[in-house]
């Protein structure tokens, strides 16, 4: 949904994902809204495959100006019960990932002569808890110190990174819609939890991700921005 949202708006695209078959996907709804792009096989958990990924970015398009990093996992299980492979998967993923995007992503960016960087981080981190989240928590958290102090690091550079803690978004996939299955809640039970009573809308949440990769938003650094219907409010 964010690929499509920065097409819509004429940005030129790289779709990169560890699902073949899904990024091909995302990239055709691309192109077929109009918009360029290219699909780049990476897995963020390899450092070599984000460099590759942001050296072939700069090869197609001579230039990286907006990053927004959203690979993510959660494996529900209580502490007494996760495992050590299961928490490195977490933070390999949630958390490594993040770091080896940025490291990279912000080297071009300083060529560019600037950029903006957007990371998807949770309401579950450094906002509250979840039961059954802990190793998810953990590195949500931590992207949230990530972001914070890698935005003061290159504030001057005119790089803006923030991040964005978005919770019960009518997105299947994602992490709320996985704790729906388990829980086995409809999307109309699911909006009731909501002070504003109903789930949040994909635009809603891209519009957001826009904002931050606007010049409009080079004010706001290292900030995390909470897109929740009032949960955290509750």
């Amino acid at each position: 949904m964010t690929a499509l949202a920065f097409a819509r708006e004429g940005a030129r695209v790289i779709v990169a994902d560890i699902d073949e078959p899904g990024g091909h996907e995302t990239l055709a709804l691309v192109r077929a809204a109009g918009g360029d792009g290219l699909f780049v096989r990476a897995d963020v958990r390899v450092e070599a495959d984000v460099e590759a990924m942001v050296a072939k970015t700069v090869e197609a398009y001579g230039r990286l100006d907006c990053a927004v990093n959203n690979a993510g996992v959660v494996r529900f299980a209580p502490i007494v019960e996760e495992t050590a492979e299961s928490f490195d998967f977490h933070v390999d993923t949630n958390l490594r990932g993040v770091f080896y995007c940025m490291k990279h992503e912000i080297r071009q960016m300083l060529k560019n002569g600037g950029g903006a960087i957007v990371n998807q981080s949770s309401i579950t981190g450094s906002l509250t808890g979840n039961p059954g989240e802990s190793a998810y928590a953990a590195t949500k958290g931590g992207v949230d110190g990530l972001t914070k102090t890698v935005a003061l690091e290159v504030a001057q550079q005119n790089i803006s990174v923030n991040a964005i803690a978005a919770c019960g978004i009518d997105a299947p996939g994602d992490v709320f819609h996985q704790w729906m299955e388990k829980e086995n809640i409809t999307p109309e039970q699911a909006g009731k939890l909501f002070p504003i009573g109903r789930m949040g809308k994909a635009d809603e949440l891209t519009a957001a991700v826009l904002f931050l990769c606007s010049d409009r938003a080079r004010f706001i650094v290292g900030h995390l921005l909470v897109i929740d219907g009032g949960w955290i409010a509750r």
